[in-house]
Formats: C-alpha cells, structure tokens, sequence
C-alpha cells in the first residue's frame, strides 16, 4: 500500500512538473511573441508631446502621412519665431530618442526648430525596436487656436450615421500670440452637416456650457466648426458671410479662421462660426412665432422635423426651439402658400388674401439673399439652405445666409459654373422630375417691382462690396491662411482633390516639400477668375443696362449625369457672337457644335445672337 501511494504521488508530481514547465514555456513564447510584435500604434496612440501658452499647458499628437512612411508634429501660430520646449509623455517601460538623444518620461525636447526634420526611435524595455521615422516639425501662422478634449475618444470613431452621437468636454480658446481668450466645459460636441459630414475631415458643432465671445464674435453658447472640406480655396463661406455682414443691418453669422485639435490630434483649418439660431446676439427679433424656416431638400426630410409643402412642392423645414403643433403648422402653411400665390400671380396679388407681394414679404431682405446667391453663384440656389422668418408685422423675412462652400464655381451643376448667366432666375435647375426646383427666387426676380430693387441693390450697395473683394479681400485672406492651409492640405493629402467639386486646371500632385499638395493659389485664381468676370456681366446688365439675349442650350451628352439638370444658360449681349463652350468634356466624345432647335444646321463658332434663343449641342463619338 505504501508502495502504491509512494507511486501515485510520483506520478503527481511529475504532472505538476510538467504542468508548471508547459506555463513557463507558454509565458516565454507569449513575452517573445510581445517583444518582437511591432508596437508602433500602439506606442503612438499613447504618445504625446505637452507645450506651454501664456497660461496653460497643452498636448500634441504626432501623425503619420503612412504613404511615406514619415511622422509629423502640427505646432500652432502662437509657436512662430519663439523657442519651442516641449515635454515628452510616453509609458515609462518605452525609451524615447530624438537624434539619438534620450528622454524619459516627462523629459523636455528644447529648441525645437520649425520645419525641422529630426529622427525618433523607440525601444522597449528589452532593447527592441518599436519606432525608427524621420519626424518633421510643422508650425501655423496668424490663426488663433482651438483645442477640444472630449470626454473619451469614441465621437472620432462613429460611423457618419450616428450623427446623432454626442459627447462632452471641456474647450480652450488660444490667439495667435499664445493668450488663452478663454476655457469653457462643454456641453455637447458632435458632427454636423449632410454631405460633408461624410468625408473625412469632418464639420463639428458645440455648446458651450455658458454663453461666450469667441474671437471677437459676440457671446453665445452655439458654435459651428465649418471643415471646408469640398472648397480647395477655404475662402467661400467667409466671403459670403463678410459680403451679408456688410450689406445688412440684420444679423448674418460671422466666422473666423482657426486651427482645431481634438484630443491633441491636429485637425487642419476650420472656419468657426456663429450658429444661425434665435436668441441673444444671433436672430433675435420680434418673431410672431419662434420658428426658423428652412428651404430643404426632399431627400434629407427627416421623421423628427416638421415640413410644410406648399402647394406647388417648396419645401420648408420648420426649426423651433420646442414642439411645433399641428395648428402652428396649419398657420405656416397658409402663410407660405399666400406668399407663393402673389409669387406666381401675373398681377403680383395674392389669390389667398387679396394682398400684394410686398406686403407678405420683407423685399429688402429678399432682394439681399437674391443677389447673394446670384453673386455667389450657388449650387443650391432656391432648394436648400434658404432661412427665413416670421416677423410679428406677418411678413416672411429672409436670411440669416448658411452654406457656400458650393458656390463661385467649384459646383457640381454645370449650369451654375457660367459666371455670365443670371442662374438665380431660372427655376428649372434640375431635371423635369426632380421636386427639388428654384422656385421662389425664379419667382421673385419676375416680380416687376422686386427686379427694380435688384437692379438698384446692386448698383448701390453690392457692387462696391464687390469690387473690394475682388481687389482686396481675396489677396487679404489668402495671405493670412497660406500657411495653416498648406499644413491642412498635407494633413489631408490627396483626399482633399478627391473631395472638391470642381478642380482648378492644371493641379498635379508632385514630389517637394510638405507644400506639395497646396494648391491654395490656383483655387483662390479659380474663384477671383468666376467673380470678376460675374461683376463684369452684372455691371453691363444692371449699372451700364445693355441688352442681352438668353441662349438656352439644350446640352444632351450621353456621357452627362442624367441626375443634374444639363440645359446650360448665357446671357449674350444684343447683336454680340455667342462664344460659349461646352462645361463638360469626355474622352469618347467630340463636340461638334450648335443647332437651332428649328433646324438641322450644325454651327460650331461665331453665332450672332439677336434674340432669345434655344440651342443644342451636337456630339460624335469619336472612331465614328
């Protein structure tokens, strides 16, 4: 029996033995099999640098163009012509070196030089390579800074269909010399916007918990962060909102230029604006009701949103701050349909109520959003994000202006591409089947009365806008964004040429310098070239009032998106040859001319226009 027990507990043992040996074994793979894992994204994901402001600390990320294998740290403008000391934060097991000086955690990289290309290398504990990249040092200019850390890192991760998504935060203002304008804890943080929220670089939207003046602007708790992500020149949606804010005394949003970093993560250049939103130092009017009234389009109608269709299929969104009941929508949409029945009616009277125009509308605020969209040339001229109001005198009031980064042609509608065109008067801007048409602002301008106070507007007050944007504010802006928008076009890469509208011609993408893929100056050529040459043609039509044809022309390309409206309209003057061409090009398919709808005759240069015409153009595919 001893014998036996002496044998079992032998044999135990040696199991034990063999057990604790297959552990060790396993651990010494799992520790080798760690220590030879590449570990670069996950030391970078913990990895930040920590700089100081005239005032508080804040914290960098790196980022790598993965195309090139190369890191680059995003500095702000406050860091131009000082010396740069930065404080390096890594897990203490990690040893950091930056041109083969050492740091430990905590340890401060002095006189970092802008535009500096240094090298850093990682190593584990036991000696093991993690990281071995060039690191180029990149800083801002002239632009003041936003920094936002979210609660947790999730909102940089939802899908584009969780707009819904919210976080919370804290925020920190900083100017372009390093004071802090101002922290604020946030409410909410999320993604906003239809199409642009889709790309990468992503439109924000944030409360703050109490109201604030951000960059001079007045004191709000709403603000906007505009991404500018289709618009190459970055420049659209500020000269827009800088001609409204000059042009009314009623409130138009402001905005300003800055650099964002969410999490310490450089984001590019946003245009911060004020929200467009009723209350205190936004639209704060004497409203008979408080609904904002929007112009959308059937396709983004949402469950949660009360709509008003008026008869002939305007649509409007009804924004309050509240629920909006069945009797108000009841009162907006008799309201809407008496303005649109005066719209429509030959004498200008309403066949509702018996009044004229102008007594249901506000035509002097009318006639500035009229002209800033024909100005603009906007791609969403009378179909979406045209605000409008209710004023206790019962009028319907426009503005405030939202949404121009589609505009001065970097379009995706080729009509709207022609400088020389009052686009803002046609109301067939897409195809025949398509609910969403310009309606409302077609109508208006043949309203006799509100085409004379167009043609004065104009004269008067928009042209010398105009002319100083043209000349000078362009120039202006360009100059103060050059450099932060050539590190935005290197954060963003070749996505940003994919994401525009419309390219300038001639954009190539080659090797250089971090510069390599700004091309801020031929998009800023591309937008002073379309409004020069509108000021041009609005001052022959409306100051000089020269007699112009309308060409129509019929543009019946196979190769052409049959979702777009491609009829293309130029205004010709009196007895002038037509010289238009063709906005869209293809490989398969040559351009062979013009015909009169009337006959068969193929003209391709030099069509003397004497009249209001109706043309087609002729195609051949080519091999034929």
């Amino acid at each position: 029996m001893n014998f036996c027990r002496t044998g079992r507990s032998r044999i135990q043992m040696w199991r034990y033995f063999i057990f604790i040996i297959t552990c060790l074994a396993l651990l010494v793979l799992l520790a080798g099999s760690y220590i030879f894992t590449d570990h670069e994204e996950e030391f970078v994901d913990r990895f930040y640098l920590e700089g100081m402001t005239n005032g508080g600390r804040v914290r960098f990320k790196i980022w790598e163009n993965q195309s090139e294998g190369m890191y680059y740290l995003f500095l702000p403008a406050f860091y131009v012509d000082q010396d740069i000391d930065l404080t390096i934060h890594a897990d203490r097991n990690m040893v950091v070196s930056i041109d083969d000086k050492l740091f430990k955690n905590t340890g401060t990289w002095e006189n970092v030089q802008s535009g500096g290309i240094y090298r850093l290398k990682v190593k584990n504990a036991f000696g093991m390579k993690y990281l071995d990249k060039p690191i180029q040092v990149l800083v801002s200019e002239n632009l003041p800074s936003v920094f936002i850390n979210m609660e947790s890192e999730d909102l940089l991760e939802q899908e584009i269909d969780n707009k819904k998504y919210i976080e919370t935060g804290n925020i920190l203002f900083v100017d372009p010399d390093g004071n802090i304008e101002g922290s604020q804890q946030l409410e909410r943080f999320k993604i906003r916007g239809n199409l642009t929220a889709a790309l990468e670089k992503k439109p924000y939207s944030f409360t703050l918990a109490e109201p604030f003046g951000v960059c001079g602007m007045a004191s709000a708790k709403k603000w906007k962060l505009i991404a500018n992500a289709t618009d190459g020149s970055y420049l659209r949606n500020k000269i827009v909102l800088d001609m409204a804010n000059q042009i009314t005394d009623a409130y138009e949003p402001d905005g300003e230029f800055v650099d964002l970093f969410l999490n310490g993560e450089y984001q590019g250049m946003y245009l911060l604006t004020e929200g467009v939103e009723l209350g205190e130092n936004r639209l704060d009017v004497r409203l008979q009701g408080d609904w904002l009234l929007e112009i959308e389009l059937d396709f983004r109608m949402e469950e949660d949103i009360p709509y008003v269709i008026t008869d002939r299929g305007q649509i409007f969104a009804v924004n309050a701050p509240r629920e909006v009941g069945p009797d108000e929508i009841k009162l907006i949409d008799v309201l809407l349909n008496d303005v649109e029945s005066a719209l429509y009616s030959e004498d200008g009277l309403s066949a509702v109520s018996g009044k004229p125009l102008e007594e249901l509308i506000d035509m002097d605020s009318w006639t500035d959003a009229w002209l800033i969209q024909e100005v603009s040339g906007d791609h969403d001229t009378g179909i979406a994000s045209q605000f409008a109001y209710i004023q206790e005198d019962g009028r319907l009031y426009a503005g405030p202006v939202w949404d121009f980064d589609g505009t001065m042609g970097n379009v995706n509608t080729a009509m709207f591409r022609i400088p020389e065109a009052l686009t803002t008067s046609i109301e067939n801007t897409r195809p025949a089947n398509n609910a969403n048409q310009n309606r409302w602002l077609s109508a208006m301008y043949r309203n006799k009365q509100f085409r004379k106070m167009i043609e004065k507007k104009y004269s008067e007050v928009f042209e010398p806008v105009l002319d100083k944007i043209c000349n000078e504010t362009i120039c202006e802006y360009t100059d103060k964004i050059s450099k932060s928008a050539s590190l935005d076009a290197l954060r963003w890469n070749e996505n940003r040429l994919s994401w525009a509208f419309v390219l300038p011609a001639g954009i190539e993408i080659e090797g250089g310098d971090f510069r390599r893929y700004d091309t801020l100056s031929e998009q800023m050529e591309m937008l002073m070239d379309f409004l020069k040459r509108k000021k041009f043609f609005l001052d022959a039509l409306w100051i000089e009032h020269k007699e112009f044809c309308v060409v129509e022309v019929k543009n019946e390309a196979p190769f052409l998106n049959s979702d777009y409206n491609n009829t293309l309209y130029y205004w010709v003057e009196k007895g002038k040859a037509f010289l238009g061409k063709p906005v869209e090009t293809n490989d398969h398919y040559e351009f062979m001319g013009y015909a009169d709808v009337t006959g068969e005759a193929v003209i391709k240069d030099n069509i003397i226009i004497e009249r209001d015409c109706i043309l087609k153009s002729v195609w051949k595919e080519k091999g034929e």
